[in-house]
């Protein structure tokens, strides 16, 4: 898939979960996307530091700090950076609101989760 400047869209997917990673890592590429991969949340910032992704699949828990903590160190460095938060709970803590943010509930189907992104891309995200 490509940003709207034409380039490949990069994709960082932050999960502690390796086998969770590999599959997203996997159903991404195939999907057009450039992926980085981080395992804790200090991995996510250094990685969207380096790379300066175009979205980020972010779990909400995750070692190194909060989703919260995490989500607003990103919106400081790149505010308009869009997050997909994933979570084994059944619906968004009430505070995980802002600028394009969408939240979907694991175990995501792939489907889904390539439609969210899609999405978030291009400004139009929704949430479930």
């Amino acid at each position: 898939m490509t940003t709207p400047e034409g380039s490949t869209a990069s994709v960082l997917i932050a999960d502690d979960d390796a086998l969770v990673r590999g599959v997203l890592r996997l159903a991404l590429t195939r999907a057009g996307y450039a992926v980085v991969e981080a395992r804790d949340a200090v991995e996510v910032l250094d990685a969207a530091a380096t790379h300066t992704p175009d979205l980020v699949v972010l779990d909400i828990n995750m070692p190194g700090g909060t989703v919260h903590e995490t989500l607003g160190s990103l919106r400081d460095r790149l505010p308009d950076l869009p997050v997909l938060v994933l979570s084994g709970e059944a619906a968004p803590p009430d505070d995980l609101t802002g600028p394009a943010c969408d939240f979907a509930r694991k175990p995501i189907d792939l489907d889904d989760l390539l439609a969210r992104v899609q999405r978030l891309l291009t400004g139009a995200a929704g949430s479930q």
